[in-house]
């Protein structure tokens, strides 16, 4: 019996000595670093896919944490919407603490970005279609990708399927991307084509409108956006597959876009952006602003990449025919 304390006394201190070895390693254990991904829109949009799908395929084996935020400004575009669910992001930095936020389209930074200048977390933007300045960028915290619409190329690609087009209508939807997108192309002298004008359109039925006038005026219109046409004033934004499909059904000329859904959606051809590389490029960027990396390594710096799609079943509804030579010098053919 005399033993028993003893006994006691050697299982506490090796119980002790296990306790401070658990908590020297939890102790020394790095923090894991967290990126969020901050996206303007909802998680079906395709240009959102593919940024994720970019963002993903740079912080494979970086041991990073990702957590994704959809601000789902694209459907709804009232200001108080996006002034709530601005809060509700900035609410989800403050608490969860990401080293590093990615802010993809204008809305993440309108309503997010532009509160954190110059302080913790770093931001890394992608997908901006504004002048940065508008929005205080480059800042000491803040970098990122500008989105600049392929807008000669598509035209000149456009010529290099319909030879004999001569002058083109641009027509896009009412969203900031589109405001600070068409404000870039209007100022883009080397274009080989007469612009009849630039129209930014709110509903559907100005819309159809404008399409009818512009078949008749023109010989191609430029379709840039098209996912906040509204039914009527003060609705929510329609499918844009239904307004895509009523413009194909009615346009009677050929289209250019320059985004991969929507020649997917039925414009006829267009030199699109990737949103895989924007995604890539800002997650690259990120990764090494939170390494410990200077930001000033990381300038403000434009997309590369330009896509060549062309969409065959569109053709073959304007009676186009199209070359081998076009077949060849194209990046991707919807059929």
């Amino acid at each position: 019996m005399s033993k028993c304390p003893a006994f006691i006394v050697v299982v506490g201190l090796v119980m002790a000595c296990l306790g401070q070895s658990v908590y020297a390693a939890q102790a020394a254990a790095p923090v894991k670093k967290k990126i969020l991904l901050l996206h303007s829109y909802h998680e079906a949009y395709p240009w959102v896919q593919a940024v994720t799908r970019g963002v993903q395929k740079a912080m494979v084996g970086s041991g990073v944490e990702l957590e994704i935020f959809y601000m789902d400004t694209k459907r709804n575009t009232s200001q108080e919407f996006k002034s709530a669910v601005g809060k509700s992001a900035r609410d989800k930095i403050d608490a969860w603490k990401p080293d590093a936020v990615i802010t993809s389209d204008d809305n993440a930074q309108i309503f997010v970005a532009q509160q954190y200048l110059n302080k913790a977390p770093y931001f890394v933007f992608c997908g901006v279609n504004a002048d940065p300045a508008v929005y205080g960028f480059p800042a000491d915290n803040v970098t990122g990708i500008i989105e600049r619409p392929q807008y000669g190329a598509s035209l000149e690609w456009l010529k290099q399927i319909v030879p004999q087009v001569r002058k083109i209508a641009v027509v896009s939807d009412d969203d900031p991307t589109s405001v600070g997108s068409l404000t870039f192309m209007q100022q883009e002298s080397d274009i080989p084509l007469t612009v009849l004008g630039y129209k930014i359109i709110g509903s559907f039925p100005s819309w159809q409108e404008r399409i009818e006038q512009y078949n008749q005026d023109a010989d191609a219109i430029c379709i840039y956006m098209y996912h906040t046409i509204k039914e009527k004033e003060g609705a929510a934004s329609m499918l844009p597959s239904d307004v895509m499909a009523w413009t194909i059904a009615h346009c009677s000329l050929p289209t250019v876009g320059m985004f991969d859904f929507a020649i997917e959606d039925g414009v006829l051809c267009g030199v699109v952006e990737s949103g895989e590389e924007h995604g890539q490029e800002a997650a690259l960027m990120a990764l090494g602003l939170i390494k410990g990396e200077s930001i000033a390594k990381f300038p403000v710096k434009k997309a590369e990449i330009g896509v060549k799609m062309i969409n065959l079943k569109t053709a073959r509804k304007l009676g186009l025919i199209v070359t081998e030579e076009v077949l060849r010098c194209a990046d991707k053919i919807i059929e």
